[in-house]
Parts: structure tokens; C-alpha cells; sequence
């Protein structure tokens, strides 16, 4: 009731949204029928109260699991403090120590595979395989790439570089809690703040406007800004 909201479902599907703004204190539901067959009935099997939700889901498989809600909100937190003065060189500095990784990481792991192959080869097949890098990126028929990388040296990448391209990046512009999005009958922006139960097509959304009332509606279209 906090909501003010009323929803109603017919033959067990979900419920939809019918009423908001009901300052009733108290309510009397009735069903109207267009028909007029005679004889026919309805029984209101259900009748609940209730209050604002506290715990809403990502809704998953519709919406972003909740790991990557965490990762976007991190990504967006960062790029939020690095439009400030104090933080922007601290960011930048740690970003770019990072980058750094990535040529001495693949190329330690290009010549430690090209030494492997080099110890199976017969000596006078090591003179023409063991030719100097070209342009072409290569070591004799090595190529440089995450291929060549042993298991710690792709979790060094995975750990340390990684982090720094999703915030480049980005991990998931799709549909996730707390992302923007727009009401596609309406063409409203809102915020998308989560699902009641899992499997539910019916998402809590909190509009953009001056007016805060959080309503239900189903499948927003996802709709994102970047910082």
C-alpha cells in the first residue's frame, strides 16, 4: 500500500499494473462483465497487501546477472571520480602502469615458447627457425599473442590489465539494475531498479523526472549513458 499502486492477474498469469496515485484508505474490489451471456462467474482466488519491496533481483536471464550489476557500478564509480581534479592523475597513473604489462607479459611469453621449440629442433633447423622479430609480429613462426602465454601469465593479464579495459570499456551495455533505460510505449527515462521474484518480466523502475514514484512496467528497452 505504500506504493499506492494496484495490480490484478487473471487465470494465474502474472500481475499488471491497473491503478497508481490511491490515496483510498479503504477498497472494495468488483468485476464488471461485457458480456452478456448469462450464467457466467468469477472468483477472486487471491487478494494481497503489499508494502514497498526492500530486496529486488537483478533479474536475470532478462537483466544482467548480478556480478556484472557490481562490475558496471564499480566502472561507473570510477569514471565519476576520475572527472575529479583530486583523483583524475592518481587514476591515470595507475591505468597506464597497467597497460604497461601487457608488451613485456606477451613478449616473455613468445620467446619463452620459441626457446621450447627451439630445445626439440635439430641444430642446423634452429639456425633458419631462429630468425630475428620482423614487422610482421612474429618470432621465427612464433606469433605473439595470448597463445604464447603460460597459466600465470594469463592470470597477471586477467588480474591486472583486465580491470583497467573495463573501465575503458565497459563489461555489459545491456539491460542491468541501475542502468538508465527507456519505457518504450512512453519514451520515459528511468532508472531500472530490479525485479521482484526471478523469471518475472515485470521490472521496478524509478523515473528520471521530479517525480520519484516508482512504478512497474515490462521490458524497458536498455538505453545507457556513458561517462
Amino acid at each position: 500500500m505504500e506504493a499506492r499502486t494496484i495490480s490484478f492477474a487473471k487465470n494465474n498469469k502474472e500481475p499488471k499494473l491497473a491503478f497508481e496515485g490511491v490515496d483510498a484508505t479503504e477498497l472494495y474490489p468488483c468485476v464488471l462483465f461485457y458480456s452478456s451471456n448469462p450464467g457466467e462467474k468469477v472468483a477472486i482466488c487471491d487478494l494481497q497487501m503489499r508494502g514497498v519491496p526492500n530486496d529486488l533481483l537483478p533479474g536475470q536471464p532478462l537483466c544482467s546477472p548480478r556480478t556484472t550489476v557490481m562490475v558496471e557500478a564499480t566502472v561507473q564509480l570510477l569514471r565519476r571520480l576520475h572527472h575529479y581534479e583530486n583523483w583524475t592523475a592518481h587514476i591515470n597513473q595507475h591505468m597506464v602502469a597497467k597497460l604497461e604489462l601487457i608488451g613485456p607479459l606477451i613478449q616473455d611469453g613468445a620467446r619463452t615458447v620459441f626457446t621450447s621449440r627451439s630445445a626439440q629442433l635439430p641444430e642446423e633447423k634452429q639456425k633458419v627457425r631462429g630468425e630475428p622479430e620482423g614487422a610482421s609480429g612474429r618470432m621465427g613462426d612464433v606469433p605473439l599473442g595470448p597463445s604464447a602465454l603460460s597459466g600465470a601469465q594469463l592470470d597477471t593479464l586477467s588480474c591486472e590489465v583486465w580491470p583497467v579495459l573495463a573501465v575503458l570499456g565497459g563489461v555489459d551495455n545491456g539491460l542491468r539494475a541501475g542502468g538508465l533505460c527507456v519505457h518504450r510505449p512512453s519514451g520515459r527515462r528511468a532508472i531500472l531498479l530490479g525485479v521482484l521474484k526471478e523469471g518475472s518480466p515485470l521490472a521496478k523502475l524509478q523515473w528520471e523526472e521530479a517525480d520519484l514514484t516508482v512504478r512497474y512496467h515490462g521490458s524497458p528497452t536498455p538505453r545507457y549513458s556513458r561517462s
